[in-house]
């Protein structure tokens, strides 16, 4: 689900070839911190995906403008792996570790207002992806006053 939204999300935004300016906030440290020294933004050009140099760990970031879609992406989150409240993020948060992926993806999403922030890793050894959401929530913490 969580991949699906955020290809889904990254597709419309391209085809409207726009940067987005939360996106866009995100700095080269930033996700260096994340997905380690080699993470570069990739060519999409909505600015929302950044990539290490292997192509194997990825970030992804989308504002989504329907508040509904937080408690959806709840429920089906806490259905396919664990799921924890995340306060302090500026909204109400969750973070998730999906089963199916033994630890290698994470997400937290973050509902302010109507708008949904999700920002998404994965491609991370197994249960590598939980050990980056502390860095996860800084940077939702600097996203969250741009949206």
């Amino acid at each position: 689900m969580i991949k699906i939204l955020i290809v889904g999300l990254a597709s419309f935004v391209c085809l409207k070839a726009e940067a987005v300016p939360v996106c866009m906030a995100v700095t080269e440290d930033d996700a260096r911190t994340i997905l380690g020294p080699t993470a570069k933004r990739s060519k999409d050009p909505s600015g929302c995906q950044w990539m290490d140099t292997g192509h194997e760990k990825q970030m992804n970031l989308a504002r989504i403008g329907v508040a509904s879609m937080y408690e959806r992406a709840r429920a089906d989150s806490a259905a396919k792996g664990r799921t924890q409240s995340e306060g302090g993020l500026g909204g109400t948060a969750f973070s998730t570790v999906p089963s199916k992926d033994h630890g290698g993806r994470a997400a937290i999403y973050l509902l302010k207002g109507s708008v949904v922030l999700v920002v998404d890793i994965e491609g991370f050894a197994p249960r590598g992806a939980e050990a980056r959401i502390p860095q996860m929530r800084d940077l939702m913490r600097k996203l969250v006053p741009k949206i």
